[in-house]
């Protein structure tokens, strides 16, 4: 049980509080690639400004050790909403997984033995598929490349890799540069006397790396290629074969036939020997690796290994037997579901989250995002919990989003049906504490667009507005937030699309309805994401939990 929790103070009658989050939209210069700028967001700007003379605005940081990760890493979402969540920073992602394999021990656990040694010894094929990147967000290619290297070790006579082309968490076009890599590794691997190759492949956001249940024909897509040596018949047009001989071939034909495809679209492919046959198809006894370590585009293709007859997605067996594989992941991706069932590296473990307080203290939560970031105001900020902490205390609202692929068409996404029906919530008064994530600035900076990053932007901004005259009409407060930033640096130095996450810090305001001047921001704060849940309790007219980082204001 979470420890009690005194009054501060503030907020004494008990006035609604939102805790809003605009996804990755972060602070930087102006410039032509900087669709914050662009958009000259009149409600944001005036809201900044009138936060700035209260002493109720400063800047915080949603990257590397901030939020877990390696210093100098860009932030995500995810590790984003676990610091909202609990007040605390915890080991994430890349920094979890190389430290276990600089430590030694992700080579010495009974899951590398089962999975890999054992494989081996049976003289069957190691899997590998993930993004292929450095972008730190998903996956690491040195990672990847590790693997391979203690797979030779371990003494292993055939490898098949199955690479995701990124081009969103690092440049659009950036595919071959890893390709070249990770040839490189596979070469040496060879050298080594293991049967080492590329077996299959294609773009993030046309394979394999759905999530949320939005598009299961991605992995559907990905699935076939990767166990059975199939593409798509639909990629297979306009002179695109589907089958090469090498990767490289592949991407440098999908450019040429489809130069508006960036990678993380670029069309399956799968890779054939001399006699047209596919040289990674996946056998009995098999064993298929998810080098990605984040979660939220994991577990739609983890729960097709893993799930049995219950699977009813797509059909497994549609081009040949499912054969019986074993399957791992990097991380677990899903603690409560225990997806996948077997993985290499334990997850974090996240306790006393805010949620816990809140419920703990009888206040009522409402939270609210379209589908592409409700996992992350529920799953994510509970602390990699699925479900309600207390159902009787909490509302959870999900909105469908629209496939991936209409989103640089139509940028402002689900943020009206969203402020809709968190402003009817408002406005009927059931809850004390609202979070609402809206995913624009995130998803459509993803696109690398940047007139549709500024429509982005705007939407965001009218819909803050909005959001702003119930929270007013009710005498609330409003905080403001991102998780990290992304459509304020659309384009790199060269002009050139940046489809990535950035380092820029966020900004961090708050509106109160009846402000009095008793409490202010602290300016003197090293301070990030983890500092405002205790922020959002003393707002809610609490102490902060002992343990949680320092509230970042003072009263």
């Amino acid at each position: 049980m979470v420890q009690r929790l005194e009054k501060c103070g503030i907020n004494a009658e008990g006035r609604p509080v939102v805790f809003c989050v605009m996804d990755g939209v972060g602070v930087f210069k102006e410039g032509p690639g900087n669709a914050f700028w662009l958009a000259k967001p009149e409600n944001i700007l005036k809201f900044i400004e009138e936060a700035k003379q209260n002493k109720l605005y400063r800047e915080i940081y949603a990257h590397g050790e901030y939020v877990g990760l390696t210093d100098g890493d860009m932030g995500n979402s995810e590790v984003g909403h676990n610091a909202l969540g609990s007040g605390n920073i915890y080991t994430q992602g890349a920094r979890l997984v190389i430290e276990s394999m600089r430590e030694g021990t992700f080579w010495n656990t009974q899951q590398w033995k089962d999975m890999v040694v054992d494989t081996i010894k049976a003289g069957k094929t190691v899997h590998l598929f993930g993004l292929l990147s450095s972008g730190n967000v998903h996956s690491h290619i040195d990672q990847q490349i590790m693997i391979i290297q203690k797979v030779v070790e371990c003494g292993g006579k055939r490898i098949r890799f199955h690479p995701l082309l990124d081009g969103r968490d690092v440049a659009p076009d950036s595919g071959l540069e890893f390709i070249a890599q990770l040839e490189e590794a596979l070469a040496k691997a060879r050298d080594a006397g293991c049967d080492a190759c590329i077996a299959s492949g294609g773009g993030r956001m046309h394979l394999v790396m759905d999530r949320y249940n939005a598009e299961w024909s991605m992995v559907e897509r990905g699935f076939n290629q990767i166990v059975h040596g199939v593409v798509d018949p639909a990629d297979i047009k306009d002179g695109y074969k589907g089958y090469y001989t090498t990767a490289k071939e592949a991407i440098e034909e999908g450019r040429r036939l489809f130069p508006t495809l960036l990678d993380q679209y670029a069309p399956g492919f799968v890779i054939v020997d001399a006699e047209g046959k596919p040289v990674g198809k996946l056998e009995e006894g098999d064993v298929v690796i998810n080098t990605n370590f984040r979660g939220d585009r994991a577990l739609e293709i983890s729960n097709t290994f893993d799930q049995g007859a219950e699977f009813d997605k797509f059909d497994r067996a549609a081009h040949g037997p499912f054969p019986a594989v074993k399957y791992a992941g990097m991380l677990q991706y899903d603690s409560d579901l225990g997806i996948p069932k077997t993985y290499l590296v334990p997850p974090p473990s996240i306790s006393d989250v805010m949620s816990e307080y809140t419920c703990e203290l009888g206040i009522k939560s409402f939270a609210i995002a379209e589908t592409h970031k409700y996992g992350h105001v529920t799953f994510f900020w509970n602390g990699n919990r699925l479900g309600y902490i207390n159902k009787a205390l909490e509302k959870y609202v999900e909105i469908p989003s629209e496939p991936s692929d209409m989103i640089e068409a139509n940028p402002a996404m689900k943020a009206k049906e969203v402020t809709d029906e968190l402003v009817a919530a408002i406005e009927a008064g059931e809850f004390d504490y609202y979070r609402v994530n809206y995913a624009n600035g995130d998803m459509v900076g993803h696109t690398g667009s940047v007139p549709a990053a500024v429509e982005a932007v705007k939407t965001v901004d009218e819909s803050l507005g909005r959001l702003w005259e119930a929270v007013k009409a009710k005498g609330g407060i409003l905080v403001v937030t991102a998780d990290h930033g992304n459509c304020e640096e659309v384009l790199d130095g060269k002009g050139k699309p940046k489809t990535s996450h950035t380092t820029n810090p966020v900004p961090f305001w708050i509106m109160d309805a009846k402000y009095d001047g008793k409490y202010t921001v602290n300016q003197d704060i090293d301070g990030g994401l983890a500092n405002c849940a205790a922020t959002t309790m003393n707002l809610l007219g609490y102490e902060k939990p002992e343990g949680y980082m320092q509230s970042l204001i003072d009263y």
